[in-house]
């Protein structure tokens, strides 16, 4: 489940660090299971599968960075790739530049949906070196285009003997054109401490023979391999020990030795949603149509108390609330409510006549005002502030609505008079 970012320049090593890392993972699990006494509980349930994800393949070939479009769906491979094996007993290596820094916080956002842990393995080998080994293919290729043997000089760039690198005899990688190569390397964007979705982050040199796999995986899943040498703390303060705890993972993401971390005892790291990963619930088909036939049978219900009660001194007259018209409506709570000084303003004595203060467009009017103004609190809690409106409740908001219209209020009722 968790997920492992490689990032570099090209050909830095990425891939061979990337199987590399693969079969740390493996001899790590290997030893983690060895250390278990027999009686004791499994610091794991069960294996991580790793899975390494390349980038490449024969139909997305090194030259798709040639065009943004050919990049694009190459980048879309890799990560419907990469979301198909993400589970729960998995671990994903995604192998590739992924020099993008919008592109890896994607990544991160898939892993943070999956409610996994998700790192970065920046592989820092020297722009030179990268040239060096991108010639050395080229040198290959074109030795293989003429049928000779390359020579040993070919096969291998000219650096110190004594120093840990990539076995470049077996190196059968794609080579980049010398263009396409300057052009990627100017593109390039650092991983930084400061980005969220860079966190933590392992950079691993090309001097050094293997990535920190201890740290690497106690990030991942939040156990210490038997292996990984504890460092002993002098005594501090509790305050300074807090402090420094909070800040721990922070710098020992940045380092390359070997060593793990502080915190002997500790757990996987809790995963947080927010709003960038959670996906929203999906809003009923109908709750528009349920939005609009509420209120429009609430609007049905005035006009035919109109029609039953054309005059305003009549309605008055005969109705039984003490502030004045009181409509009743089906299936809401609370009924329509026309106060008598409201009543008798109308340029009319008809509640429904031209000018009357229960006009059918006005009526209309108010109810699309109320469905524009409400109409993104339908559904399940997909408004903001808040809640969400029910469409049972469409009724008796409405109602509300238009009892604060005809009572006077100075401001209008909108988005918190159907949420109260």
């Amino acid at each position: 489940m968790p997920l492992v970012i490689l990032t570099g320049y090209p050909c830095s090593g990425l891939t061979y660090r990337a199987n590399q890392l693969a079969s740390l993972i493996e001899k790590a699990q290997d030893e983690l299971f060895a250390s278990t006494e027999p009686g004791s509980p499994a610091p794991l349930k069960s294996r991580y599968k790793v899975h390494v994800v390349p980038s490449h393949d024969k139909s997305h070939p090194r030259t798709v960075y040639d065009h943004a479009r050919t990049e694009k769906e190459a980048r879309g491979v890799a990560y419907a790739r990469a979301k198909r094996v993400l589970a729960r007993d998995s671990i994903v290596i995604l192998d590739g530049m992924n020099y993008i820094k919008g592109w890896r916080y994607q990544l991160w956002c898939e892993a943070k949906a999956s409610n996994t842990t998700c790192c970065v393995v920046h592989i820092g080998t020297p722009v030179d070196q990268c040239v060096a080994n991108n010639d050395a293919r080229l040198r290959r290729d074109e030795a293989a285009q003429k049928d000779v043997k390359p020579s040993e000089e070919a096969q291998a760039p000219s650096t110190d003997d004594t120093t840990p690198k990539p076995d470049e005899s077996n190196d059968d990688e794609e080579a980049y054109t010398s263009e396409l190569l300057n052009n990627l390397i100017f593109r390039y964007e650092e991983p930084s401490t400061h980005s969220r979705w860079d966190k933590p982050l392992f950079t691993v040199p090309w001097s050094d023979p293997e990535p920190p796999v201890a740290e690497i995986f106690q990030a991942l899943s939040g156990i210490v391999l038997p292996s990984a040498e504890t460092p002993t703390e002098p005594p501090i303060s509790n305050l300074t020990s807090s402090l420094a705890s909070s800040t721990l993972s922070d710098l020992a993401s940045t380092t390359t030795t070997s060593r793990a971390f502080n915190r002997s005892g500790s757990t996987r790291p809790k995963i947080i949603p927010h709003q960038a990963t959670v996906q929203a619930v999906a809003t009923d088909s109908g709750a528009l149509y349920a939005m609009e036939k509420r209120t429009t049978a609430v609007v049905n219900a005035i006009r035919a108390f109109t029609q039953a009660n054309p005059s305003a001194e009549v309605a008055l007259a005969q109705s039984t609330h003490q502030r004045g018209i009181a409509i009743e409506v089906p299936d809401v709570s609370i009924p329509v409510l026309i106060p008598t000084h409201v009543a008798t303003t109308g340029t009319t004595d008809e509640l429904a006549g031209a000018g009357g203060i229960l006009a059918l467009p006005k009526l209309q009017r108010m109810r699309r005002q109320w469905i524009s103004l409400n109409r993104r609190y339908i559904g399940h809690g997909h408004g903001a502030g808040q809640g969400s409106l029910a469409p049972e409740r469409v009724g008796d908001a409405f109602v509300r609505f238009l009892n604060h219209e005809f009572g006077g209020v100075e401001n209008t009722v909108s988005m918190g008079s159907g949420l109260s």
